[in-house]
């Protein structure tokens, strides 16, 4: 089996980082197949949602492979000799360009980089005995690539915090601070995974694909910025079969049948 697990579960497509062992840690060939993975996402119109996870029951994604970059796997975030792209930030790019809605599955700790992927996805599920931290600062390094997710999600002294002292959070917490959408029960974890895709493949996948593009083309815009091209988007969308669809299933009083154009 590889590093990286991918499972068709109905309408979701579930990504497994497949080393226990290293407590799921990232490296190059991790990265370069979660990048894959999404990137062949695209093609599958069946498809309503991303579920991304961590093998076991011990960790999420402990960040880095530090081991192997002392040895020969080289650092997990720089990028690999005789290439100009950082694995990450490649990794990045292409959550941006995804249209499907993205479910982190934290069944453990999100470390460093792991907590990185967390901060990446749309959603956020957790089980209540895990731990979200940016230990970096222990090590001499700092979390300066998920830094730009998480900075768009965790207040600004709380985030510094964090960071300065790579002390870590409590689910509870993680979930305050909107790390994470909720912490659940171990026991309850995949059932609340499989709810919210069984909620999101009941959805226009239409208004979800320009939904997405939307919120991510406003997110640096001015306010008057913002108004304008949601206006715009708003005009775009209403034209689609989906929205048209939508209205006469509510004047029809009936379930919806999309189309997803």
């Amino acid at each position: 089996m590889g590093d990286v697990l991918t499972e068709r579960r109905g309408a979701a497509l579930w990504l497994t980082i497949n080393r226990p062992e290293q407590r799921n840690a990232l490296n190059h060939d991790v990265l370069a197949a979660l990048t894959a993975a999404l990137r062949e996402a695209k093609g599958d119109t069946a498809l309503r949602a991303i579920v991304l996870t961590g093998a076991g029951d011990r960790a999420f994604c402990a960040g880095g492979d530090l081991k192997g970059a002392a040895t020969k796997d080289g650092n997990a975030f720089q990028a690999a000799q005789g290439n100009v792209d950082n694995p990450l930030v490649a990794f990045y790019a292409e959550v941006e360009r995804c249209t499907l809605p993205l479910v982190a599955r934290v069944n453990g700790h999100a470390m460093g980089g792991g907590l990185g992927l967390v901060a990446a996805c749309d959603f956020a599920l957790a089980a209540d005995d895990a731990l979200f931290a940016t230990p970096e600062v222990k090590v001499g390094l700092y979390p300066m690539l998920i830094t730009a997710y998480l900075m768009r999600l965790v207040p600004r002294r709380k985030l510094a915090e964090m960071s300065l002292t790579g002390e870590p959070l409590t689910a509870a917490q993680a979930a305050l601070y909107g790390l994470v959408n909720a912490a659940v029960p171990r026991a309850d974890l995949d059932a609340r995974v499989d709810a919210l895709v069984a909620t999101l493949a009941e959805r226009s996948p239409t208004a979800i694909r320009l939904g997405k593009h939307a919120l991510h083309a406003v997110q640096d815009m001015t306010l008057p910025q913002c108004l304008d091209y949601m206006t715009l988007m708003l005009d775009r969308l209403a034209l689609t079969e989906d929205a048209r669809e939508g209205f006469a299933a509510f004047t029809g009083k009936r379930k919806p049948v999309w189309t997803g154009r």
